[in-house]
């Protein structure tokens, strides 16, 4: 009997908690103490997301102010402003002058504030006491969403004056949308629920979502080396132009700044150029496979790899077959992960999974348009109707046939009781 009373009891979870240590998609678990309550975690999350993303972009625009000419002109207050400006620009805040609105999205700092979003959500969940329930999630997405939209809205008052300053409606729907997105799955993910939450999704649906996004990334990968080559055979415009500005060492920093951070604007418009459309760089301009008619564009150097005004070679116009193939390439990759053997499944899949493709790639395309002023340049961006055709038309051909394509080929590979049995599909 004494043996059996002084014998260790087994841990229970009101004795012992889990500690999980954040992963790019989950926790580990093991046992640590407790920890504090979820809501206060996504509160310091969503305080410390503001403070990193809004910080970097002021301590930025600091360094340019000196680089530009030392201090000479203006104050640091005024640096401080142009960085929280940016800030709330990467929001999708857009950005009015005299009544002229510079709507551009640098999606480069868009996808940096989405980054460290998500990492400050997944560092609140992972360092929060164990949950194990969805409410608790929903509750604590909600306090580190408010909190952020706090933030934008009261930099945002601060910031305008007369006629100036960041539309505030773009601002709050931005916000919205990058910390409701990135900070709950952030959450979700170091609290251990985000895996929960996919192996709830039906099988077929993650199939289809996993072609989806597979096709749209290809499909920007694609569209990469393509808008590389073209500012490559365009340095010399580009030298020529930044000559011609006639700028200050510290001038050609900030220049260089402004185009990195346009870079996934300038890619996703490769991407409209691929799938035949194109995009306009002002009002009645056009870039596609088929012509290109700009006229005057501003001097800045990215734009050096737009090609020349007149009719495109021949060939330009087999880049058409590059969404079609990325199509395909996202069904077989979701095919293969998702292995179904009935060709009507693979054809439903592959299609589908060509289908979200198309939607999800006029979707971003979309963020990269937006205007740059009056008049003449305030139309750039790719006319999404005829986007969101050629994208339907290319991707989901692609995938439909990759589909049964590849349900063929699996078939042949697998015994006849395989290739005739029912397929797992909840």
């Amino acid at each position: 009997m004494t043996d059996l009373q002084s014998r260790p009891r087994p841990a229970t979870s009101a004795t012992v908690s889990r500690r999980r240590t954040p992963g790019w998609l989950g926790t580990v678990s093991g046992t640590g103490p407790e920890g504090r309550p979820l809501t206060v975690s996504a509160a310091l999350g969503s305080a410390a997301a503001v403070a990193v993303t809004l910080g970097l972009t002021m301590a930025v625009a600091v360094i340019g102010w000196f680089l530009a000419d030392a201090g000479a002109h203006g104050q640091t207050t005024d640096a401080l402003r142009v960085g929280a400006d940016v800030w709330l620009v990467g929001h999708g805040s857009g950005f009015t002058v005299s009544g002229a609105t510079l709507g551009i999205v640098p999606l480069a700092v868009t996808a940096l504030l989405g980054l460290v979003v998500f990492r400050c959500g997944r560092w609140a969940g992972s360092s929060s006491a164990p949950v194990d329930d969805d409410r608790s999630v929903a509750l604590a997405a909600v306090v580190f969403t408010g909190l952020y939209l706090v933030a934008v809205v009261v930099l945002s008052v601060v910031l305008a004056h007369g006629s100036s300053g960041p539309v505030l409606g773009r601002a709050i729907l931005g916000s919205l949308l990058l910390s409701g997105i990135a900070g709950t799955l952030g959450l979700a993910s170091g609290a251990g629920r985000l895996t929960v939450w996919v192996s709830r999704v039906p099988r077929w649906v993650r199939a289809i979502g996993h072609g989806s996004a597979a096709g749209l990334l290809l499909l920007v990968a694609a569209a990469s080396p393509l808008v590389a080559v073209m500012l490559v055979m365009g340095l010399n415009d580009a030298a020529a132009m930044m000559s011609g500005l006639r700028l200050k060492p510290g001038d050609h920093v900030a220049y260089a700044v402004a185009a990195v951070a346009v870079v996934p604007n300038a890619v996703l418009f490769g991407a409209a150029y691929l799938l035949g459309p194109g995009f306009a760089l002002g009002t009645g301009t056009v870039v596609s496979p088929t012509i290109v008619s700009l006229g005057p564009v501003p001097a800045f150097p990215l734009l050096a790899a737009v090609p020349g005004d007149g009719a495109t070679p021949s060939w330009a116009v087999g880049v058409l077959a590059v969404p079609v193939l990325a199509g395909a390439a996202g069904a077989v990759m979701a095919q293969r992960a998702y292995r179904v053997t009935a060709y009507d499944s693979a054809a439903l899949r592959g299609f589908g999974s060509g289908f979200g493709a198309a939607l999800l790639t006029t979707a971003v395309i979309a963020l990269a348009g937006g205007s740059m002023g009056t008049g003449r340049m305030a139309d750039i961006g790719a006319p999404l109707g005829e986007v969101l055709v050629a994208a339907v038309a290319s991707m989901s051909l692609g995938g439909l046939v990759a589909g049964v394509a590849t349900a063929w080929w699996q078939r042949r590979g697998a015994d006849p009781v395989d290739a005739s049995a029912g397929d797992p599909d909840d």
